[in-house]
């Protein structure tokens, strides 16, 4: 009984997110309301707060979401010693971009979470980590690890490296999901990042 609760709780949640989703790519985030959120799923607003809390708690879900692949990365290279290369970070980049350049559900939440960095970024240091500095921190860990088994190329260091990835690569989304696409995602500034991370190979 319990793990039938658990099961039920967690399909609540989903739900709710998958709802929560659905009106932000419609109407914008500053536009939807939990009580619409609620409707949609087919719960309580009670049931939406007791899952997220509140409207930042549903986009911040979706953030880490989004982010999922990389935290796995950095989970499974962490813990494997002699696991970890460029190679496999390039992959799951190329990856990433390929699914924002072919999927526009991709790119509106993108576009979501860009809104939410500016949100806190407006707000004290309690309100949360931005997406940035989130994906800096798996990116880091991911780069301590492969500087573990095979190094990065000298004068890098994992801190330096994750810095100017993140700037990069994000940076490159940024400018390609408001419109200037002269140039595609994938490959063409997939392909940029490869040429990042290969001048890194020791």
């Amino acid at each position: 009984m319990v793990r039938r609760t658990k099961e039920q709780a967690a399909e609540t949640g989903r739900n709710v997110l998958l709802a929560a989703e659905r009106l932000f790519l419609d109407k914008g985030y500053d536009n939807v309301s939990l009580e619409e959120v609620a409707t949609l799923a087919g719960v309580t607003r009670g049931a939406v707060h007791w899952h997220f809390k509140n409207k930042q708690g549903l986009i911040l879900a979706l953030r880490d979401e989004g982010q999922e692949p990389f935290r796995k990365l950095a989970d499974d290279l962490t813990s494997s010693v002699g696991a970890a290369s460029l190679e496999k970070l390039d992959k799951l980049i190329s990856e990433m971009f390929a699914r924002l350049e072919h999927d526009a559900r991709q790119r509106g939440l993108f576009r979501v979470m860009l809104r939410l960095d500016i949100a806190l970024a407006d707000q004290s240091q309690d309100s949360g980590s931005s997406f940035h500095d989130e994906m800096a921190n798996i990116i880091l860990r991911i780069l301590r690890a492969i500087e573990r088994d095979s190094g990065l190329s000298p004068p890098w260091t994992p801190e330096k490296a994750a810095s100017m990835l993140t700037a990069t690569m994000l940076g490159l989304i940024v400018e390609w999901s408001l419109g200037q696409r002269n140039h595609r995602l994938s490959p063409d500034r997939a392909n940029l990042i490869k040429m990042m991370l290969s001048s890194w190979e020791r």
